[in-house]
Formats: C-alpha cells, structure tokens, sequence
C-alpha cells in the first residue's frame, strides 16, 4: 500500500514538473522532478524530464546525467542516446556526441536527427567525408531535405568537390529561390572552379535578398578582380565605405 501511494504521489509531482517545464519555469520544474525521483526512482522519464529541464538551462553536464539515469534503466530508448549527444554536442565534445548519435542509428536507423547531429559532429570534427554519407542517408529518406543538401554542400566544399558542392546548392535554390546562404555558397563555389562571371550573379542575387550581408561584397570583389575588373571592385569599395557598413 505504502509503495502504490508512493508511486501516486511521484507521478503527481512529476506531472506539476511537466506543466512547470511547459511554462518554461525549468527550476522549479526541476524540484517537482527530484520530488518524484526521491519517491519513485526507478521512472526512466522522469530522469528524462529533468534531463531537458537542465538542457533548457544550459546545463548540459547534469543534463547528460539524468539521461544517463534514465539509460541505466532503460538503454533502448533512443531519446535518450539523442539528447545525450546533443548535449555533448553543445559543450563541443563531439567526439563523445558521435557514439551517442550511433546508439540512437543503431536503435533507428531512420532517425534522420541523429543522422543530422552526426554529420554536423563530424564536419566539426573535419571528418567531412563521413559527414557527406550521413547527409546523403538523409537525402535518402527525405529526398528533398534542404538542412541536408546545404550540409552536404559545405561538407564538399571542405572537401575540395565544388562542382558536385555546386549541384547540391542548385537543389536548395530550385525550393527556394531566395535562400541567400545558399546563393552565397554557390557562388563561393562558382569562385573556387574560376567561374568568377557565374559567382558575381550568385553574389548580385544574395545582395538584392540580403543588401547587409557584409561577407558577399569581399567576395565579389575578389572576383571582380580576379576578371581584372578592378575600376568597378574599387568603385563597390568606395560605395561601401560611404554607406558605412563595410
């Protein structure tokens, strides 16, 4: 009897955790789940609540903690790899997210966040040849994934692979013609293979979608003079430093 009041009474202070955590109080949220915790112990979600209560907080380790609880009871959970290895994942040790986000494929292998948050803890790694396979895992499963094409671009690009870098950015901008990151790293590629007359339209693009972008005007002028254009880079020079925001 006293164990079935026990268990009661833990998932009442759980369930106020939860509508605390909805209301974004995650501190006090956090005690309602240790409440429940010193009464019922062996309830993997509610190590799992307090879990992204700390990652809401920016506490990432004692985040990776709970989660940890809650896979010592349960390690067949993918959430719980998942939110482990973003967890790493924010405090950049992406070289203990990657085994995490294996776990989660291992258990899922359609789970495309942790396909993405690998490929991302990869590239980070400067592993982009492994990052380019889970993008393309992720093309597979969702053929039109602009995260994953855009990913998969730069991946290329570190790579040295700017024509095939090139196809990936042309599949965003066909969804979306006013993606101006994506203009932007087309012509960055465009740039690296000497087709610097393509890049300066790319860059034009991105200028009429994003007239702030600071980082475009460098680029353009750069190729403006690799053309030996250079009256009209020293012109957009002049331009810039009057509207006083180069």
């Amino acid at each position: 009897m006293g164990d079935e009041i026990s268990t009661k009474e833990a998932r009442r202070w759980k369930e106020e955790g939860n509508k605390l955590s909805a209301m974004q109080k995650f501190d006090d949220a956090i005690r309602c789940y240790e409440k429940a915790i010193s009464l019922d112990p062996v309830d993997e979600d509610v190590y799992f609540q307090k879990g992204l209560a700390m990652m809401n907080l920016i506490r990432y380790q004692e985040a990776i903690d709970s989660f940890e609880q809650s896979l010592r009871i349960n390690d067949k959970d993918p959430r719980y790899w998942l939110y482990m290895g973003v967890n790493y994942f924010f405090m950049g040790r992406y070289s203990k997210a990657i085994p995490c986000f294996n776990m989660v494929i291992d258990l899922d292998p359609t789970n495309v966040h942790a396909l993405s948050n690998k490929g991302s803890a990869l590239a980070e790694l400067d592993k982009h040849a492994d990052a380019v396979e889970c993008f393309d895992k992720i093309i597979e499963l969702i053929p039109g994934d602009i995260n994953a094409f855009y990913n998969k671009g730069i991946s290329l690009q570190k790579l040295g692979n700017h024509k095939e870098a090139i196809g990936c950015f042309k599949q965003i901008l066909k969804q979306d013609p006013e993606d101006a990151d994506s203009w932007f790293e087309l012509g960055n590629s465009l740039a690296r293979i000497d087709t610097c007359k393509e890049a300066i339209k790319c860059y034009d693009r991105v200028i009429r979608i994003e007239p702030n972008h600071a980082e475009v005007y460098e680029a353009k002028i750069e190729c403006l003079r690799k053309l030996g254009l250079d009256e009209e880079a020293d012109k957009l020079i002049a331009t810039r430093e009057m509207d006083d925001v180069w």
